[in-house]
C-alpha cells in the first residue's frame, strides 16, 4: 500500500513541456539546463507496476539474506529506497527528454540500484571477522561517526577514517560512511574528500 502511494504520487504530477531532437556535445549544458528545468517525466502505469513489484521483491531477497546470514541487513530497504529508484527512473527519462518514464528506464534504474546497493549488502564479509562481528562494529562505527560530526557540520573524510581505524577496521569504516551516505545521514562532498551531515 505504501509503495503504491508513493509511485501514485509520481504519476499524477502536471505533464512537462515535450522536446525532441539530438543534442552535440558542444550543447550539453545547455541539454542538461533545458532538461532540469523543462522536463519532467510522469511514470507510466507499466512503468510504476514494473517498480512496485520490484521493490517488493528487493525487499524479499534482503529478507531471505537477513534469514540466511541471520543477521540484520545494514542498509534497510524502505520506501526512501523506492523514492531513490524513482528519482534514478526519472533521471535516465530526462537524458532523453521523454515525457514519461517507461519500463526501460526502470530497469536500468534497478539495474544501477542493485550493482550499488544490493552488492554492499552481499559484501558482508571482511577477514578474520564474522558477519555477526561485522555487522556489530558497523552499527558501533556509525554512532562515533555521528558523535564526530554534528548536524550541519563537515569533516575530512581521511581525517575520521584515521582516527576510527585505530580501533575500527579500516574496511568497515569506509562501510560504515558508504551506509550513511545511501541513508541521506551524510553527503560526500568536494570529490568525496569531505563528508557533510545532512540527516539523523
Amino acid at each position: 500500500d505504501i509503495a503504491r502511494h508513493v509511485l501514485g504520487v509520481h504519476m499524477r504530477r502536471a505533464p512537462p513541456e515535450s522536446a525532441v531532437g539530438e543534442i552535440d556535445i558542444t550543447k550539453m549544458k545547455k541539454y542538461i539546463a533545458y532538461a532540469r528545468l523543462k522536463c519532467a517525466p510522469r511514470l507510466s502505469s507499466e512503468a510504476a507496476e514494473k517498480l512496485s513489484s520490484h521493490f517488493v521483491d528487493i525487499r524479499s531477497e534482503v529478507k531471505h539474506m537477513e534469514q540466511q546470514s541471520n543477521v540484520r541487513s545494514s542498509i534497510p530497504i524502505t520506501v526512501r529506497q523506492l523514492e531513490a529508484i524513482v528519482r534514478i527512473s526519472e533521471s535516465l527519462a530526462k537524458m532523453t527528454l521523454s515525457p514519461r518514464v517507461t519500463e526501460q528506464h526502470v530497469d536500468e534504474a534497478i539495474r544501477l540500484f542493485k550493482h550499488s546497493t544490493m552488492d554492499a549488502l552481499q559484501s558482508g564479509e571482511v577477514e578474520g571477522m564474522s558477519q555477526a562481528e561485522v555487522a556489530h562494529q558497523l552499527k558501533v562505527v556509525e554512532r562515533e561517526i555521528k558523535s564526530r560530526i554534528p548536524m550541519g557540520s563537515r569533516a575530512s573524510t581521511q581525517r575520521i577514517i584515521k582516527e576510527l581505524e585505530k580501533n575500527f577496521s579500516v574496511i568497515v569504516v569506509g562501510r560504515a560512511i558508504d551506509i550513511l551516505v545511501r541513508r541521506e545521514v551524510l553527503q560526500y562532498r568536494n570529490q568525496r574528500k569531505v563528508i557533510f551531515r545532512c540527516g539523523v
